[in-house]
């Protein structure tokens, strides 16, 4: 096949250009009947382009790989005409699937390979409704962050939520136009369509969702200010400060975002499966097809998705309030609930979740990693990582007090001091947060638990080992980006796939945008750093924000194929605790602009590509990011200031409302450990926990030898082994155990294996819908759970609800840790 297809140049028109691209997927398959000398010739040339591109391609089709190779290992000369015939046929439709759509079954079922240049998408509507869903979106996931178990307010619910009052602006405003500061537009410009629906959607997510949202920013405002911490008022009482400060941690983020595009959203290889089903609500509410015969199932997608929606909504009020067993399913320990070593093994709260059966909560199924979402390669991979620490070396080393570890829980995220008592920081500071070694030395040395001290190896491990892989494995990809970089053209003409060829009819946003953003940013940075005393020099900042330049592309590389989002949270804490030893408030400052500014570019440029696949120009994008961002920021810092400031008992442990801040309180103790004390003194030359930086070595030679097996053995099960990956299973330790991975390996299995080889037209019209629906159900249901019986409690005290807690695991009975401190003594 040569050219381009005649098809991809209708734009305007999708079921015109559909049908041509059906019928030449149609005639590939129908094939040929004699192979010709140049037919051979191409057809050979075929075979070995598409084991070039996509051998070590996890997501591409196995199958047909196998095929190739053995037609190509055969002597090509005399290959059997039929053999030829029928491979021919397939690997041509994979090659139309390439230029025209795409050979992932997953974003061939969700994203359209078509595309209509008029539909109007930067609109009255489209601006109103994603305000609106910043605003109360983000104040209630501000709102939450604080609260322990947290609720967090994801896209979807302001998807859904915004889908209706759209259609009823379409069909209630005037649709005459209006001028505003020079610029006529109309308030109706006809039906609320997928485009407009899609930037609501993007507003919102860059805005909120969790710890990589503008709440995690205000983490630093909290640590500040409250006397349980450092009760620093100048800062935390300082309005510009908090400001500027959340401002140019977003925004440096989203300038580095657009530096990325070339990288981590023009290749087609970069799919972003979370986008997916953010994608496939969007179908379900504005295209659904009606009923088509799919495996026996005749149900619409919108249909399906409110039935779905419905059970979860009701559903969720078990586990999460009347039957709170059915969550923490730790049935085991129930048999012995004094039985001490049954509670560290198998305890679902204190203990290592080792059950076969953990939970029947979608919420803990889902927690880690969405299942329906997340490549099965992907949660396999994570799992056997978590297996391997979590019940070979965690137990080994527990049970034989490595490291002191069998006085402490064997799986607590806490810092402990010689007693075995939480780590008092207030004992080694000075009044001004600098380290008092006396008083140190005097007190103790800083103590981990056994899973936490193999949690931070593994860290290590892991940042070197992701530099490592993608180079190794996504080479050309960094290779085309690095050379249109710098040749300074337009990266989005090196890729000659369908969703590139369509987005060349809108203006390309310039690169110099973006870097404006970044050099704006970096300049209010170096006010915040200056102006106020936070301890931090102006080379810090270069040196954070070079940080994320450094590791944004490989995160982002590794989350767009496989859906697990690598922090470089730890390295960060890390790196300022050796260049700024002694400064916990300039710690927390390293990491705003380490970390947090990382975690934004790489949540932007999913983003990004979320407007690539949905055809939304690309200059509007920048324009909403940006407004989206800056109202995020200004949101959070307003009901965080508002939280501190009415919440009686705010982070204490017994609050009322169970507003006990435990990411404030993690946030807290990693500044004061990563920079008052510094890990030059837990981790350096004869320190305790120095064999632990071996971690760094170790990530940095594992991906190596497993390249070459799979290039040796290309057709093995070696090649969907994802060193990244299983590292980063075990960072889930310490809180959270096995019993969070058990269900979700479950269900990835199910449907992300079982369903999807056996019922694939079924699991691309019905899977990403029924995600984005359980989510959606879930988030509303905990919001309404929480203000109607939560908030002012309205306990149900029976055994349903007690017995997690009754026993050892659940603290009912005694203390979870293996070998007891002597009263008033130390070890």
């Amino acid at each position: 096949m040569s050219g381009q297809p005649e098809y991809v140049a209708k734009t305007a028109g999708s079921n015109s250009s559909q049908d041509d691209f059906e019928k030449v997927v149609g005639d590939a398959k129908m094939g040929v009947t004699e192979i010709s000398a140049e037919d051979h010739h191409d057809f050979i040339g075929t075979l070995k382009e598409t084991l070039a591109e996509h051998s070590l391609d996890p997501n591409f089709p196995a199958d047909i790989l196998e095929r190739a190779r053995n037609i190509l290992n055969d002597d090509t000369e005399n290959i059997s005409p039929e053999q030829a015939r029928r491979l021919m046929e397939e690997i041509e439709v994979e090659k139309q699937y390439l230029l025209n759509d795409s050979p992932y079954a997953e974003v061939r079922a969700v994203v359209d390979n078509t595309d209509d240049p008029d539909t109007p998408v930067n609109t009255f509507r489209a601006w109103f409704l994603g305000t609106i869903c910043v605003i109360i979106g983000t104040g209630l996931d501000q709102f939450f962050s604080l609260r322990q178990p947290g609720i967090w307010i994801y896209s979807f619910v302001a998807q859904l939520l915004s889908f209706p009052v759209g259609v009823a602006m379409a069909k209630y405003l005037p649709t005459k136009s209006v001028s505003l500061f020079g610029y006529s537009f109309s308030l109706n410009p006809g039906p609320f369509n997928q485009k407009e629906h899609i930037l609501i959607t993007v507003m919102s997510n860059v805005a909120y969702g969790g710890y990589n949202g503008t709440a995690y920013v205000t983490y630093i405002f909290q640590v500040l200010k409250l006397d349980m911490f450092y009760g620093e008022k100048t800062l935390a009482n300082s309005a510009g400060f908090q400001i500027l400060l959340a401002l140019s941690t977003q925004l440096i983020g989203y300038g580095c975002a657009g530096l990325t595009r070339r990288f981590l959203v023009y290749p087609s290889v970069m799919i972003w499966p979370k986008n997916l089903a953010t994608i496939a609500l969007n179908k379900a509410l504005h295209n659904d097809n009606g009923k088509i015969n799919v495996n026996g199932w005749t149900i619409s997608r919108y249909r399906f998705f409110l039935y779905t929606f419905c059970g979860m909504f009701v559903y969720y009020w078990f586990p999460d309030y009347i039957f709170q067993a059915l969550s923490y399913f730790n049935w085991i320990t129930w048999i012995a609930p004094s039985n001490l070593k049954l509670a560290i093994i198998t305890g679902s709260v204190c203990g290592l979740g080792l059950n076969p059966w953990t939970t029947f909560d979608w919420n803990v199924a889902s927690y880690l990693y969405d299942p329906i979402i997340t490549p099965w390669f992907s949660v396999a991979n994570a799992a056997v990582g978590m297996a391997i620490v979590g019940f070979i070396f965690a137990p080994a080393m527990y049970f034989n007090n490595v490291w002191q570890g069998a006085y402490f829980p064997i799986n607590s995220n806490d810092v402990f001091d010689n007693t075995g008592s939480s780590y008092n920081v207030s004992r080694v500071l000075n009044a001004d947060f600098t380290l008092n070694v006396e008083s140190y030395e005097a007190y103790s040395s800083p103590y981990l638990s056994t899973m936490n001290s193999l949690l931070y190896s593994t860290f290590f491990a892991i940042y070197l080992a992701t530099i490592v892989y993608v180079f190794l494995y996504h080479g050309k990809e960094l290779k085309t980006g690095f050379m249109s970089a710098i040749r300074w053209t337009n990266a989005r003409d090196e890729h000659k796939d369908v969703h590139n060829r369509l987005m060349r009819q809108y203006k390309e946003c310039p690169e110099w945008w973006y870097l404006a953003i970044l050099a704006i940013s970096f300049i209010i940075a170096c006010v915040v750093c200056t102006h106020w005393k936070t301890d931090m020099p102006i080379w810090g900042i270069i040196f954070a924000v070079a940080l994320c330049f450094f590791l944004q592309v490989p995160i982002g590389m590794i989350q767009a194929v496989t859906n697990i989002e690598v922090t470089n949270n730890v390295i960060a804490e890390f790196v300022a605790g050796y260049a700024l030893p002694g400064k916990p408030i300039a710690n927390m400052i390293f990491k705003s602009y380490g970390y947090i500014a990382s975690a934004q570019s790489v949540q932007f440029a999913s983003d990004l590509k979320l407007g690539h696949y949905l055809k939304v120009p690309p200059r509007t994008m920048f324009i909403a990011q940006t407004y989206a961002t800056i109202w995020g920021a200004l949101v959070s810092i307003g009901v965080n200031a508002w939280q501190l400031e009415n919440i009686a008992g705010i982070c204490e442990s017994d609050q009322s409302a169970k507003f006990t801040c435990p990411g404030s309180h993690t946030f807290f103790t990693a500044s004061v450990i990563w920079g008052a004390i510094g890990p030059k003194r837990m981790y350096g030359a004869g320190r305790i926990y120095n064999p632990l930086e071996w971690g760094f070595l170790v990530g940095a030679l594992l991906p190596v030898p497993f390249y070459f097996l799979s290039k040796r053995y290309p057709s093995s099960w070696v090649k969907y082994i994802h060193i990244p990956v299983i590292l980063y299973g075990p960072l889930w330790w310490a809180p959270y155990n096995w019993s969070y991975m058990q269900p979700c390996l479950i269900a990835a299995f199910i449907f992300n294996y079982y369903i999807k080889r056996r019922y694939l037209d079924w699991w691309q019209r019905y899977a990403y819908v029924l995600t984005s629906s359980l989510a959606v159900g879930l988030s509303i249901s905990a919001i309404i759970i929480f203000f109607a019986v939560e908030y002012h409690a309205v306990n149900i005290n029976w055994w349903g609800n007690n017995v997690p807690y009754a026993g050892v695991d659940g603290g009912g009975i005694g203390t979870c840790t293996l070998l007891q401190v002597p009263e008033g003594g130390h070890f």
